[in-house]
């Protein structure tokens, strides 16, 4: 059984964003069902690539299009990638009891409800002259 269930709620109306935040889901899904170290190891990276190529193609949106609140953003998303790389090293150092994949789940579930909802939102009243897209990573 998944410990992180998606939710309709999460979603916000890009289908390659949506697809990138339940693939989020699946990989920390997979993560939390890791059977030894070695297998922790390999998903904690593999989750870890997955959220860094998803901020890098999101805050190049961002940028291009002038988001006001991006410098904000990307220090939400530095964070968690910070998050990631301490699990990275509990996990090399065999301290798993240290780690806590459901306080970073909730965290990532409110910054998708939030923040990135906030992009949205803000893009549907300041569409681009050139564009009419919304948030397309």
């Amino acid at each position: 059984m998944n410990e992180f269930v998606w939710e309709n709620q999460y979603l916000l109306g890009n289908e390659t964003v949506d697809q990138q935040h339940k693939e989020l889901f699946r990989l920390a899904n997979q993560l939390v069902a890791s059977k030894d170290t070695q297998a922790l190891a390999e998903n904690i990276m593999l989750l870890y690539q997955h959220v860094r190529e998803h901020f890098h193609a999101e805050e190049a949106f961002m940028k291009q299009h002038g988001y006001p609140e991006y410098q904000h953003h990307v220090q939400t998303h530095n964070l968690m990638l910070e998050k990631l790389v301490e699990f990275s090293r509990g996990i090399s150092q065999q301290k798993l009891q240290e780690l806590d994949l459901p306080g970073f789940m909730r965290d990532w579930i409110n910054h998708i409800v939030e923040e990135d909802a906030a992009i949205n939102a803000y893009f549907k009243i300041h569409k681009d002259q050139k564009s009419n897209n919304l948030l397309t990573v």
